[in-house]
């Protein structure tokens, strides 16, 4: 239970703006809003880490490493190229 935090972030429903709850105060419905809220954000995470992951996998395709430019790399590979 350590992991519950001291707040739960509501996000903004028709007229009622985004707010910070205290747990102890949480309605089941504030805590549901905010996993749906939650379930997105992590959704556009994954999504990035998993962009981001596939220029670097074609940028070291390339021999690309250190300070060599990541998205350079990664065109020459779709390009199917040295």
């Amino acid at each position: 239970m350590e992991a519950i935090p001291d707040t739960v972030n509501v996000p903004a429903l028709s007229d009622r703006p985004n707010r910070a709850v205290p747990i102890e105060r949480a309605t089941v419905d504030d805590i549901e809003f905010a996993l749906v809220a939650l379930a997105r954000q992590q959704s556009e995470l994954y999504r990035l880490t998993s962009a981001l992951g596939d220029v670097l996998k074609m940028a070291r395709r390339q021999g690309a490493c250190g300070a060599d430019i990541a998205i350079s790399a990664a065109v020459r590979d779709l390009e199917g190229g040295k």
